[in-house]
């Protein structure tokens, strides 16, 4: 059973396929879930590409997406339709760019889902992949009418050039409107010759009557390419989710994203693989166990049997394959996923710790802080810091795990005396103790203490107050509210 979320202009809804029917339902599915979003952020770019092939073309297509994207991860370039000579057909001089951006509501959303993430599709890249079938116009206008909105989609060879997402209006005369507004800029911008020809268009959920509208300002309908496409939202939402969950191009979610799903197929493939290996392994005892007593029908099977098990590991590669990325680069991912970005300590909590502590001395303010993240053999608060290696030593028999070193400069009040300013830094250096499994390995108080002022005043007036602290953390501190409960 299939699952999409749909975002548009009116909220997200949630649709399941059940035997090859899509119905709304009131929540999120744990199934594996297809996001196709309907919004205005989206849009597409035509760049020029030089002539360069391989992985060399590829870097250059994801430059081009940042750049001409930076506030959004969900980019992705479209196939592009081959036309032209050899060369043309190998390396395009002409690339078509499409994004969402700004993401934030499409983020928004998907704060909500929990299960695996199959990928997320723009209305305007489905409707454009639609319209370059070959029993549809090359140069196509295409028109998709909800009760909410209104999507215009134009096509000029095969390639999208515009895509428009208006609000709905009331009549096919009011819509109709809408659309000569868009043939109107095309004209104006030259994408279009004015008045030479008629212009085609696909009309999918449109209100009655706005064919015979069009058809008076040059622009006529032209059939449905299949039966899906009904008029009607039953019709053209079964279109739209049928393609994304066939694996439509334009893809737009980062593979971080996808992780959890990619992992799921790897595994179900890899097991795939692990059963044709073992039934491999028992024909291939047998048949040496055969082979030993001179059975030639049982060699003949037993090569027969070989060349099906070979087939089937292609098969199972090429599935794994068919995924979008190569499964030495989903390894990595998973790889960085387990050992970085899942053991990579929670920033805002520690922070937050730092926040309590600072807070708890009135005047104080931090002057400047370090925060970095350290592996399990690399020494927090090196000697160089003036200070001495206070962290204890490894248990041999513990497992060594990754740490936070946190460099903190704080500066105390302009009125301070020499007493209160070493009280204030005990208090500061007290409440750092407090947090669990933290090492104060540079302590400015003792300095005071031993009346070393050199070590932690230099400079300017603001230096003068600064005093200096740093703090070994693990890398997962156990409760925020630690230091409120020890007052």
């Amino acid at each position: 059973m299939a699952s999409v979320l749909y975002i548009s202009a009116a909220g997200p809804s949630w649709w399941n396929n059940s035997s090859g029917t899509w119905t709304a339902v009131s929540g999120p599915s744990s199934q594996a879930t297809y996001v196709v979003a309907d919004l205005t952020e989206e849009t597409f770019v035509e760049i020029a590409v030089p002539r360069v092939f391989g992985n060399d073309r590829k870097r250059f297509v994801q430059r081009q997406l940042a750049n001409r994207f930076p506030e959004t991860q969900f980019r992705a370039d479209l196939v592009t339709p081959q036309r032209g000579g050899l060369m043309d057909r190998l390396a395009p001089p002409k690339q078509i760019l499409t994004a969402i951006e700004p993401s934030d509501r499409l983020q928004s959303a998907l704060q909500g889902v929990s299960a695996p993430l199959v990928g997320v599709w723009g209305v305007s890249v489905i409707l454009a992949q639609l319209g370059q079938s070959k029993s549809l116009p090359a140069t196509l206008l295409i028109v998709l009418s909800q009760a909410t909105s209104t999507r215009i989609v134009f096509l000029k060879d095969r390639s999208p050039v515009l895509t428009r997402l208006v609000a709905a209006s009331g009549t096919a005369a009011e819509q109709a409107v809408e659309i000569l507004r868009t043939v109107r800029h095309l004209e104006n911008t030259k994408v279009l010759e004015r008045g030479t020809q008629r212009l085609p268009a696909l009309l999918l959920g449109t209100a009655q009557g706005l064919a015979a509208v069009l058809s008076g300002d040059r622009i006529d309908a032209v059939p449905v390419p299949g039966k899906q496409w009904a008029e009607g939202d039953s019709g053209w939402r079964a279109g739209l989710f049928d393609l994304a969950c066939k694996g439509a191009s334009g893809q737009l979610a980062p593979v971080a994203l996808r992780a959890s799903y990619l992992t799921l197929q790897l595994e179900k493939a890899a097991r795939i693989a692990m059963v044709v290996c073992l039934v491999g392994a028992v024909v291939a005892a047998s048949g040496s166990a055969l082979s030993v007593v001179g059975d030639t029908s049982a060699r003949t099977g037993l090569n027969a049997n070989a060349g099906q098990l070979a087939g089937q590991i292609g098969e199972a590669e090429a599935a794994i394959e068919s995924f979008g990325v190569s499964p030495e680069l989903l390894r990595k991912v998973l790889a960085l996923d387990s050992d970085e970005i899942g053991s990579a300590p929670d920033l805002q909590s520690q922070l937050a710790l730092v926040a309590q502590v600072v807070g708890g001395v009135p005047g104080a303010r931090v002057s400047a802080l370090q925060w970095q993240f350290l592996a399990a053999t690399e020494v927090a608060c090196p000697a160089e810091l003036g200070a001495a290696p206070a962290v204890p030593p490894p248990d041999p028999a513990a497992e060594p795990s990754r740490k936070v070193e946190v460099k903190l400069s704080i500066a105390l009040a302009d009125d301070v005396g020499p007493r209160l300013k070493l009280q204030q830094a005990s208090q500061i250096t007290t409440r750092l103790g407090l947090i669990p499994g933290a090492v104060v390995v540079l302590d400015p108080a003792r300095a005071l203490r031993e009346g070393d002022i050199g070590s932690v005043a230099a400079g300017q007036a603001d230096a003068q107050r600064s005093l200096h602290w740093c703090v070994a953390l693990p890398s997962a501190p156990q409760g925020a509210n630690v230091l409120e409960a020890a007052q």
